[in-house]
């Protein structure tokens, strides 16, 4: 709790006791960026310190438990034992009630509802763009003996360097990135064009020739998302960039494809390679 006179507070852990069994455990967050959101000038290391602080005490309390050498009516007093309530931003909340068979369990639900669930560093690639790469197209470049003749290259523009790990060149470049559209969100999905879309401006005024190939994994079946991302990256007013988005299905297809042209161009000018 930020501020004690607006009162507004954010989750930031979850502590659960099961008398019964001396069971005693908790979660806390390990970044403070969503925390952050809300309350612009907190000291995020500090916080997180404190919370590691905490977590120590409540394992120590807890090796206690297990050896039989403390007992406590309620969670209430362990937690107050070691964070009294004072005027400090870090407080527990009224103790709350549950059943659960297994307490570990109900730690683990308990956090991802009210904790992860809000938490908008977990709205990351369900597959990044390393797993789009290493387990989808990797399979099909290395099926048609072509992986190994690409190279890295570097588009040198106005405000920037950008490169692509994955290029070959036969008059133009010919550059492959890949890009996971598989998010839980629209508002994150179109946030990633957003941010592929001002890349694409930028080496549009570079001057220099591209074909650039999105090798992407393919998102929701949400059709207007679908076609959000097309009209947004497949600008048809570029001049000397051209952008194509490949999708998992055609991978194969186009593995054996982009052999095919690597082969002709060898065959025609073996130094561009």
């Amino acid at each position: 709790m930020h501020d004690r006179v607006t009162s507004e507070f954010v989750n930031v852990g979850i502590v659960v006791y099961q008398p019964d069994t001396n069971f005693l455990q908790a979660r806390f967050v390990n970044k403070f960026s969503r925390i952050s959101q809300f309350f612009i000038d907190i000291n995020g290391q500090y916080l997180l310190s404190t919370l590691k602080q905490f977590d120590r005490e409540l394992a120590i309390t807890a090796n206690r438990l297990t050896e039989l050498l403390v007992s406590y009516a309620s969670l209430t007093e362990i937690t107050q034992a070691i964070l009294p309530k004072d005027d400090s931003a870090l407080v527990c909340s009224e103790l709350l009630f549950g059943i659960d068979i297994n307490p570990m369990s109900a730690l683990d639900d308990l956090f991802d509802r009210l904790i992860n669930k809000y938490n908008h560093d977990i709205d990351k690639d369900v597959h990044d763009d390393k797993y789009v790469w290493s387990r989808v197209y990797k399979q099909y470049f290395d099926k048609y003996d072509i992986t190994a003749k690409l190279k890295s290259h570097t588009v040198k523009t106005k405000h920037d360097f950008i490169e692509f790990d994955k290029a070959w060149k036969n008059g133009v470049w010919n550059c492959y990135q890949t890009l996971s559209f598989d998010l839980k969100r629209n508002d994150s999905i179109k946030n990633k064009v957003y941010k592929w879309s001002g890349i694409l401006n930028e080496l549009e005024i570079s001057g220099q020739e591209l074909h650039l190939y999105f090798l992407t994994v393919n998102p929701s079946q949400d059709r207007p998302i679908r076609k959000f991302i097309e009209d947004t990256l497949l600008n048809r007013n570029r001049q000397t960039l051209k952008v194509s988005i490949i999708s998992e299905n055609q991978a194969d297809k186009f593995a054996a494809e982009v052999k095919k042209e690597i082969e002709e161009h060898s065959n025609l000018d073996p130094k561009h390679l």
